[in-house]
């Protein structure tokens, strides 16, 4: 059956008469860049990730896989046929061609961002002057439309049900012909056809599965054959090789104390990016900032994108820790959540192109990042707040975000990795994240979803309970393992939302300290550490494509303030990859080591 339709519709004869098909451009630059969130689903049967505004596009589309078929390419850069000297980013699947239109971003919820290139209009092109192509007077019922001059009817074809029913003006537009007879040069059978701008649709009454009654021309496959032999997009590729963008390394460091005796700040972004990774995670506390005058104090922060910024690096800033006129140090009051977003939308205006990501808030199923003391005693102090009310706040700071900068990244918190369920400690990461993930106003407030897996002293392949760590401790409950992640991937998936990137926003594995609730740093040594670490990034970045976006190792630089304030085997400095004099430990020498791509 597949192989019958498939021929039936090669519309050889018709192709033949295309002169100045789109060709590709090195003119890429003039393109806009696309815009968040970045999405991807792989379809293994083509070798082809559908991604980004591409994506959604082909999940609003009812019935998608038979009306616009799997991706045959990844995104590239292609001139319009109908708008001769205009480049568009563009996907092709098997029956369309969708085309990003990045003028249409943020007007009408996006509804045009993605259009479906108009096939069918080149096709008709030639054809203008037979009499099923030229223009009919209003019948008076309803069927026709003035846009095009034509009509859509049920008869003798059910043509119009279909068109209603699988998309409509989007997927199809307007007809372009009326019902009519026409031989299919493949197989030489005359079959009621009519031809939209975006497609050409017949009818095949006898067919005795009414799914196949009607069919849509293969023109993307159609037209790949035609005008692309020897573009590497379409070429097959693994799922690794067929991300949204580029993968990000990422460090968490610590920019801020520029002018102590202890900080170098340009030393730090330098050391980031000899060892190739050009992302740094730097948490921002509201509460430093922002006065209960309404004043903000930006001077340092300023001073850190700037530096940043010249240096070539990008930054995820993590905004954590209201201010106490606004109900912190945890999250904000609800009547204060118009100061929030007033101050993410200052942000965002400022930095403008120079901040890339921001993620709102940091552990926020952990009790005493809601008003306790996460640095004493393992955490004390403080209560979770409901996801819900998480997602509100994520709201109204997106929102700001995206109205002064529509280009920036916008990342969830990232719940810890958990499985206590007491509100005065910590809520399971899975529940809290489910309970996000069921929130209607998540899916349209988050551009990548952040997590932040366990370790302890698991190496990274091991998982509770099927390939357990070493123990005896630390090591009956998943929440121990980086693939933790795993466990939470499944809890998106089983809310439908598998296709939103993760960013893995801090991981990593601590070394001999002196901190309790860490000891198990003191199994691992600086050598395991650094083979850890790589084993991580090399699961994070193969075996987790296309869903896994991003991995900010926790941490760079942080040994280097503890050993100026005496203490050089706190926790915080055995995760890092730098000594406290700045010398690379194994895993800086590992990770600079490590092929990126």
């Amino acid at each position: 059956m597949v192989r019958r339709i498939v021929v039936a519709l090669v519309l050889v004869a018709t192709l033949a008469t295309l002169v100045a098909w789109p060709r590709q451009s090195a003119a890429q630059q003039s393109v806009p860049e696309t815009y968040p969130p970045y999405q991807a689903r792989y379809f293994g049967e083509t070798g082809h990730t559908a991604v980004n505004g591409f994506l959604e596009f082909w999940k609003n589309t009812p019935n998608a896989l038979f009306v616009l078929g799997y991706p045959i390419s990844q995104p590239f850069i292609e001139e319009s046929f109908t708008n001769p000297g205009q480049f568009y980013r563009v996907q092709y699947f098997e029956r369309a061609v969708l085309e990003e239109h990045p003028e249409n971003y943020g007007q009408q919820g996006n509804r045009f961002y993605i259009l479906g290139r108009l096939m069918g209009t080149r096709l008709a092109q030639s054809r203008q002057n037979e009499a099923p192509f030229q223009k009919v007077g209003d019948p008076g019922d309803g069927t026709w439309f003035a846009e095009s001059g034509h009509t859509l009817r049920n008869g003798p074809a059910p043509f119009r049900d279909f068109w209603l029913n699988n998309g409509g003006l989007e997927v199809f537009g307007y007809p372009l012909s009326e019902q009519f007879q026409e031989v299919n040069q493949a197989d030489g059978q005359t079959y009621w056809v009519q031809y939209f701008e975006r497609q050409r649709m017949e009818w095949h009454p006898n067919e005795p599965n009414p799914q196949y009654r009607i069919l849509l021309g293969l023109l993307g496959n159609e037209y790949r054959d035609q005008y692309h032999r020897g573009n590497g997009a379409f070429n097959y590729r693994r799922a690794d090789q067929a991300l949204p963008r580029q993968f990000i390394y990422g460090f968490n460091a610590h920019l801020y104390g520029q002018g102590t005796a202890w900080q170098d700040r340009n030393r730090a972004l330098t050391l980031s990016k000899n060892a190739g990774v050009t992302w740094i995670r730097q948490q921002v506390r509201w509460r430093d900032l922002h006065d209960v005058s309404g004043a903000i104090y930006w001077a340092e922060l300023d001073n850190i994108v700037d530096d940043a910024s010249r240096q070539g690096v990008s930054l995820l800033l993590s905004i954590v820790s209201a201010p106490d006129w606004a109900g912190g140090p945890g999250m904000p009051r609800r009547e204060n959540f118009g100061d929030f977003a007033n101050f993410m939308g200052q942000m965002a205006a400022r930095y403008r192109g120079r901040v890339q990501a921001y993620q709102i808030w940091n552990e926020q199923n952990r009790a005493c990042e809601n008003g306790g003391d996460c640095a004493t005693n393992g955490g004390i102090g403080g209560r979770v707040a409901s996801a819900d009310y998480f997602v509100d706040l994520l709201e109204v700071a997106y929102d700001a975000i995206k109205a002064n900068d529509p280009y920036a990244i916008v990342v969830s918190g990232a719940p810890a990795s958990t499985d206590t369920n007491r509100a005065d400690i910590a809520i399971s990461d899975l529940e809290f994240l489910r309970q996000m993930a069921v929130n209607p106003k998540f899916r349209s407030h988050v551009d990548a979803i952040g997590l932040h897996p366990g370790g302890h002293y698991n190496p990274p392949d091991t998982k509770w309970p099927e390939n357990p760590g070493p123990g005896p401790n630390w090591r009956n409950s998943s929440e121990f393992y980086f693939r933790r992640i795993e466990d939470t991937r499944n809890v998106l998936v089983a809310n439908g939302m598998a296709d939103r990137q993760i960013w893995i926003t801090e991981f990593g594995w601590a070394t001999a300290n002196n901190t309790p609730g860490y000891e198990y740093g003191n199994s691992i040594s600086p050598e395991t550490q650094a083979q850890w670490i790589t084993r991580a990034f090399e699961i994070g970045r193969n075996e987790w494509a296309p869903w896994v976006g991003a991995m900010f190792v926790w941490n760079l630089n942080f040994a280097i303030p503890w050993r100026y304030f005496g203490n050089e085997f706190h926790e915080q400095a055995a995760f890092g990859v730098l000594n406290g004099d700045w010398s690379p430990r194994p895993a800086y020498n590992a990770i600079q080591a490590f092929q990126k791509r």
